[in-house]
């Protein structure tokens, strides 16, 4: 072995344990996998895939096809869900409208994401509500509008689309 590397391995100095934690440098998001099968350890691989700096569009692209494929819905949400870091939870979010997969059944979560402090993140669920093309009850329509007028907070433009997203399903 070169003795350089063997050095720089014994030296305190050369490596610092708290880089490898700096939330700025590297994803932390932890998908669960207990019990995965095959299919979903793929898509969450995919998933966190999505997370790496330097991932081009048309990497991002088939990501976003090969997750429509599996249905990967609900491990996104579980994803938005368990992410520490908000630009982590925006990407995912992107990749939940990117991606096509169908989010009827998630209208409620995405109204209530819809209305989080963070612009982008809010931003990125309205995406996802206006890209929603199940029909919704009106039972969880009414849910939908009363989240969304008892949010009080500074993005009332996009508090103003929101309802405007739910009004406009038919209430």
């Amino acid at each position: 072995m070169n003795t350089d590397i063997v050095n720089e391995l014994l030296d305190d100095d050369a490596f610092d344990p708290k880089k490898l934690f700096n939330q700025d440098e590297y994803s932390t998001l932890l998908i669960k996998r207990e019990g995965f099968s095959k299919s979903q350890n793929s898509s969450a691989d995919l998933l966190e895939g999505l997370l790496k700096q330097n991932i081009t569009r048309s990497e991002s692209e088939i990501i976003f096809s090969k997750l429509k494929e599996v249905n990967a819905g609900k491990l996104m949400i579980d994803a938005i869900n368990s992410a520490q870091r908000i630009d982590e939870k925006v990407l995912i979010t992107t990749a939940c409208w990117e991606s096509g997969i169908d989010f009827t059944n998630d209208f409620l979560f995405f109204t209530q994401l819809s209305c989080h402090e963070n612009f982008n993140l809010s931003l990125e669920a309205l995406t996802v509500l206006e890209n929603i093309e199940g029909t919704i009850d009106e039972q969880t329509l009414a849910k939908a509008l009363t989240i969304a007028q008892s949010k009080k907070y500074a993005l009332q433009t996009l508090n103003k689309e929101l309802i405007k997203i739910i009004k406009d399903r038919g209430i």
